[in-house]
């Protein structure tokens, strides 16, 4: 609708061009209005990792394979270092559901089965160098950016939230962990940022963490 594109934009403006940073309720209501299947995993990983939506796509099962995401140097941006993100048990719970139906969601894309392996392999479950999220018309490639990015909006119009993007997800989890008191060097190490003066942009401050401060003023 025009009228919630415009009130989309105003919001994003408002923040000088960030992405919403949402509660975990907030959270809870997108997610649930995204379609089951690779786009509503794929919004769970970047919530319980806060990774950039590029670098999520691209990730393989054997990325998720341990106890840690690994997001390996060449699909992180500039392809500078590798990271790890411990697994959280949400996230945890939704890759071990995504794996059962996977196969499922490979088999759904018809003609994209074309080299893609034989039946009772795909009906084996995933292999290591397959896609987290394969797209449904040829599961050799992943889902695009721009198809995930259509979904959120549409969701996002849905729950009734404005000033959504992928980027809610990155800018939402580092800004609670920071407000629980996790240290920036820390964060940092999770997020990928290259400078503290970087991530420092991501994170919005609360009206309760601005009193609470103030009230420790000397």
């Amino acid at each position: 609708m025009p009228g919630s594109e415009v009130c989309c934009t105003d919001v994003k403006h408002e923040r000088f061009g960030q992405a919403r940073v949402l509660s975990t309720a907030e959270l809870d209501l997108l997610v649930s209005c995204l379609p089951a299947g690779p786009h509503r995993v794929l919004a769970t990983l970047l919530r319980y990792t806060a990774a950039r939506v590029s670098e999520g796509l691209q990730l393989r099962w054997a990325h998720v394979a341990g106890p840690a995401v690994l997001f390996p140097a060449p699909v992180t941006k500039r392809a500078l270092k590798t990271r790890e993100i411990p697994q959280h048990p949400a996230l945890v719970e939704g890759l071990a559901e995504w794996r059962e139906l996977w196969p499922w969601w490979v088999l759904k894309g018809g003609e994209g089965m074309n080299g893609a392996g034989s039946l009772e392999e795909r009906l084996n479950g995933p292999n290591p160098g397959d896609y987290l999220f394969p797209s449904d018309r040829n599961p050799q490639d992943h889902i695009t950016r721009q198809a995930f990015d259509l979904r959120l909006r549409k969701a996002a119009e849905m729950a009734g939230l404005a000033g959504v993007s992928s980027h809610s997800f990155r800018r939402s989890g580092l800004s609670a962990a920071s407000g629980a008191g996790i240290p920036l060097r820390t964060l940092q190490s999770l997020s990928g940022h290259s400078s503290l003066q970087t991530l420092a942009l991501y994170l919005e401050v609360s009206e309760a963490q601005k009193r609470a401060a103030a009230l420790a003023f000397a």
